[in-house]
This record gives structure tokens, sequence and C-alpha cells, in this order.
């Protein structure tokens, strides 16, 4: 009984050790590639307070700054360097190009070591206009104090399926007197290798 119970406990403790040996060393995101695209086919920025709402197909490009990158928090992962406008549902958006490029941080991961679910990312830097009504125009930024946010999400493969956007975080706005005070995005886009509307990036723990 006694040898029973001393395998018994060393299996065990061989077990979790080496748990922890896989969950301290998934300390590293690594990316299939450096380059990725985001589309977004509906992408709403709407008023925080309710009323003012645009509707807008999206496509944002940019690139990983390394295809490896330690998980710590507000670091720069990515930088966004192109970004497109379509034909809106209801008012116009334009993107203030100047403002490229935008910048990309690492905020955190869902789920739980070594399988993460999703990775959180802020936006920073991002400046565009709206335009909800004739004769209003609409100047909204983000920065690390008011921020766009999202989810990354990651299916058992590995790969980032889509970009989900954090609807809780409100930008400011600035312009006509009929602004709105402040707006939230919200939608769901697909993330692609750049130059690929079928091939994903392929996120991994190492």
């Amino acid at each position: 009984m006694r040898n029973r119970l001393t395998t018994a406990t060393a299996v065990l403790a061989a077990a979790l050790l080496l748990a922890l040996s896989v969950t301290s060393s998934a300390s590293r995101l690594s990316y299939s590639s450096k380059e990725f695209r985001i589309v977004w086919a509906s992408l709403s920025f709407s008023a925080a307070e309710g009323g003012v709402s645009i509707t807008c197909p999206v496509t944002l490009e940019g690139s990983f700054l390394e295809r490896t990158s330690t998980k710590v928090r507000d670091a720069l992962a990515a930088r966004i360097t192109a970004a497109t406008v379509g034909t809106c549902q209801e008012g116009n958006g334009t993107i203030l190009t100047m403002s490229l490029p935008w910048e990309v941080t690492y905020q955190s991961f869902t789920g739980s070591l070594p399988s993460i679910t999703g990775v959180r990312y802020a936006l920073l830097g991002a400046a565009f206009q709206i335009e909800p009504g004739i004769g209003i125009r609409c100047l909204a930024r983000t920065s690390s104090t008011f921020p766009a946010a999202g989810e990354a999400r990651r299916d058992s493969r590995g790969n980032i399926t889509s970009l989900i956007t954090d609807s809780s975080l409100a930008i400011p706005t600035t312009g006509n007197f009929e602004c709105p005070r402040s707006g939230i995005f919200s939608g769901s886009g697909e993330v692609f290798v750049q130059g690929s509307s079928t091939t994903r990036v392929t996120l991994s723990l190492i």
C-alpha cells in the first residue's frame, strides 16, 4: 500500500510540475505573420448618451513590431498604418490620415494559460471625423486616457478569427454643438493575413 501511495504521489507531483512549467514558459505571444488586416463589414460609432449612430464598413491594416512579444500590459504591440472607410449606412465617416500610424498596445488575455481564448488590445491615436447629419461634423481621437479597445478571439487551432470591440469605452468628441459628448464603437471584425481574404493570423504561446 505504501508503495502505491508513493507512486501515486510521485505521479501527481510530476504532473503538477509539468503544468507549472508549461504555464510559466508561456510568457510570449508568437504570431504566424507580422502583417495583418482587420475587416468590419459594419462598424458602428454611436453616441454614448444615445441618439447619434453611424455604421460603416471599415478596414485597418498594420503590422506587429515583432513576430514574438512578451505579455506586458500597455507594451506597444503593433501599429496601424492604413485605414479606410466605405459607404456608411447612416451619415459619413472619414479617417484623418495625417494621424497615422496608430499605436496598438497589449492589455491582457482571456481564458487560462496555456490555452487562452483571446487577447485584448488598445488602440491609441486613432483620429477620425463623423458626420451624423448635414452640416454636423464631429472629431474624435483615441488616447491612453480614452482608448478604443477590442479582443482578438482565438479558436482551438490558434487562429485569430475576429476582433470584438469594447463598447463600454467612451471616446470624447468635439465640433458642432450638435455633436455628442462622446461615442462608443461596436462591431465584430474579421482578421486575416495582409493581402489575403482567407488566411488567418495564428497566435501561439511559447
